[in-house]
């Protein structure tokens, strides 16, 4: 929805009005609409708009309450705010508009920040002052759908919506954590407060930031850990509601949600990839609104499959299908676009689509996009989460009919295939940080970046599920690490992308109550009768075609071949200095890379992005250098 910045100094001196603009010039294009800014004392305010609830001037920000003693400069939606507003109207509140805005305002002012964000459903970073206090409240959505990133100065602190933001902070310097781009590279994502800049950190989802004077005091609302502490009970699956009573309250939820999420006095679409997951929220929407056009990337190198399945769910709802054609040219030139917006290193190629889809949307007058994200991670949708299941699944059984005992091992000798398996060494040497990243390692060198933190993590929670079979055990760990890491990352990355051209991307997956379900659904649910993400496939042969449902997934991605040809971009680059690569053997090292073509796709985006960073190079420009090296 919009862009916010703020200051907050320790020295009791007033924020600089210079510096503050500068910052929010950065975030324009988050919010075209209008822009405002607000200092009082040690705190400095600053908000671009777009707008989408009451498109007039009253819902313009950082809001104030009437009596001018609480602020707030807000981005996202609440999607329960007639809810909140309703009860706040009884407590006696007025309102002068109807935005969610000045209801989220007043709700913070009347109840407090810790009993008002627990009962938030949407998606938001703000900040509030309260200056009853002389306090400032920082904090961010359940599961980070929208940013929010924060840096220590020497006179204070300062946030942004994005990156480049603070960086235009005089006393911020774009210093690159080199600790953190290894990490990136052999992980592919960032993991908690992690970013690409020494000074900068990520604002963890589902925390709560309270300043006031010099003191910071953080606390947890949510961490979706806690969902899973009724699943440790292994009487839950049979005693907790059947699959029956979770397909009708998921069917209920997702009904809800999409409803709610249609909100908005601006054009509202819908990006429907031909998957199941945005499939399913492009058909319920049309029971609510006829007005809905449905997006569609027609990606080169994917036979169109992609637009036919888009096509096939447009022609059943009646709803109209704008295909956007993204050729190697088109993937190529916005690749340094993406990544500059993205403020990091890109590592998803299909987001670099979802730009150029914003782009059009924008074109057309649309200022809010409806999308299919999160239903993987809530219901454990991915096939590595099922390939761990079925690897403790083999392991437990094997180690049943070969326990480890000495007599075996010596039998082993001769017959291979005989081996016997140490379950308690496997229980003990239990992570899953090498489960994907097999074109670098599956060992420890892997494990150790990042302080061990993600293999700690994993290694906790499966322990902490200690009653439940192992299968078990890895399907939530694997789960709930997409969770942590996968899913923060893609929808960081999807807002960076939409709103770069003012389209606001919302998820109806995370509402709430879809949430709380999903998470808390056992794993015989989530794997109900063999099938992965049973609810949703469940869902989908009730509302889609027929000819849809036994589809093999193509999920929103993009083919290999669109930047393979790039390549030697990173031939002399400052990637091949940052790893050593000798000149002489860059055509040996490029043949090696050509045969992982996903992890030379994260090479040449730290490439970019170090271009970008070090040399101020334009995106134009190394856009034009990749379609030239492209076709030669």
């Amino acid at each position: 929805m919009c862009g916010i910045v703020g200051l907050v100094q320790h020295d009791g001196q007033s924020p600089a009005p210079a510096t503050l603009e500068t910052m929010l010039a950065q975030l324009i294009s988050r919010g075209p609409d209008d822009r405002g800014v607000y200092f009082n004392g040690r705190i400095g305010l600053g908000h671009t708009r777009l707008s989408i609830l009451d498109l007039s001037s009253r819902g313009q920000q950082p809001f104030r309450t009437t009596d001018g003693t609480g602020v707030l400069s807000f981005n996202g939606e609440i999607y329960n705010y007639l809810e909140l507003r309703a009860e706040l109207q009884q407590a006696g509140v007025k309102f002068v508009s109807n935005t969610d805005t000045e209801v989220l305002l007043y709700a913070l002012h009347t109840w407090g920040v810790e009993a008002t964000v627990p009962r938030l459903n949407g998606m938001f970073a703000f900040a509030y002052a309260d200056l009853r206090t002389n306090t400032v409240w920082l904090t961010r959505d359940r599961m980070g759908i929208k940013p929010l990133f924060i840096a220590e100065t020497p006179d204070g602190i300062a946030f942004a919506s994005e990156q480049k933001a603070l960086l235009a902070h005089p006393q911020i310097n774009a210093v690159p954590n080199n600790s953190h781009l290894l990490s990136l590279l052999l992980y592919e994502r960032f993991d908690n407060e992690q970013t690409c800049y020494t000074q900068i950190q990520s604002f963890i989802p589902g925390r709560i930031l309270k300043l006031q004077q010099d003191h910071q005091q953080w606390q947890t609302y949510f961490d979706p850990q806690t969902c899973l502490s009724k699943l440790n009970d292994p009487q839950f699956a049979s005693s907790g509601p059947q699959f029956t009573e979770s397909l009708s309250t998921f069917d209920r939820a997702l009904q809800a949600s999409v409803e709610s999420q249609l909100m908005s006095d601006a054009p509202v679409a819908a990006l429907c990839s031909g998957g199941l997951d945005s499939s399913l929220i492009t058909t319920l929407a049309t029971r609510h609104t006829r007005n809905i056009a449905c997006y569609v990337a027609d990606m080169q190198g994917m036979q169109s499959e992609e637009l036919r399945r888009a096509g096939i769910v447009a022609a059943a709802v009646g709803a109209e299908l704008h295909p956007v054609a993204v050729g190697q040219k088109e993937f190529l030139q916005a690749l340094p676009h993406a990544i500059a917006a993205n403020d990091q290193p890109l590592f998803f190629a299909q987001q670099v689509a979802a730009m150029l889809i914003a782009k059009q949307l924008r074109q057309d007058g649309f200022k809010v996009v409806l999308t299919g994200s999160g239903a993987d991670e809530i219901f454990g949708g991915y096939t590595w989460h099922h390939s761990e299941y079925q690897k403790w699944l083999w392991l437990s059984r094997r180690a049943k009919w070969l326990p480890d005992l000495p007599v075996l091992h010596k039998v082993s000798r001769i017959l291979p295939h005989l081996k016997p398996v140490d379950l308690d060494r496997e229980v003990a040497n239990f992570a899953l940080a090498g489960q994907r990243y097999d074109y670098v390692s599956t060992t420890l060198n892997v494990q150790i970046v990042a302080g061990m933190q993600r293999t700690l993590r994993q290694r906790r929670l499966f322990q902490q599920l200690n009653r439940l079979p192992l299968a078990e055990r890895a399907f939530l760990t694997s789960n709930l690490e997409d969770v942590y890491v996968h899913m923060r990352e893609s929808l960081n990355s999807l807002d960076k992308m939409t709103m770069r051209y003012g389209i606001e991307a919302r998820v109806p997956f995370l509402d709430n109550h879809i949430i709380d379900l999903g998470m808390a659904l056992p794993v015989n649910q989530k794997l109900h009768k063999g099938k992965r993400k049973a609810l949703i496939n469940q869902l989908a042969g009730k509302y889609l075609p027929h000819e849809l449902i036994n589809l093999p997934k193509i999920g929103f991605t993009a083919p290999a071949q669109m930047w393979r040809p790039a390549s030697k971009l990173l031939a002399r680059g400052h990637v091949a200095d940052l790893l050593k690569w000798p000149d002489s053997s860059f055509s040996e090292i490029e043949q090696l890379l050509q045969r992982q073509p996903y992890f030379l796709f994260r090479l040449l985006g730290l490439e970019i992005w170090l271009q970008l960073q070090l040399e101020q190079r334009c995106p134009d420009e190394i856009g034009e250098r990749l379609c030239a090296i492209s076709d030669k």
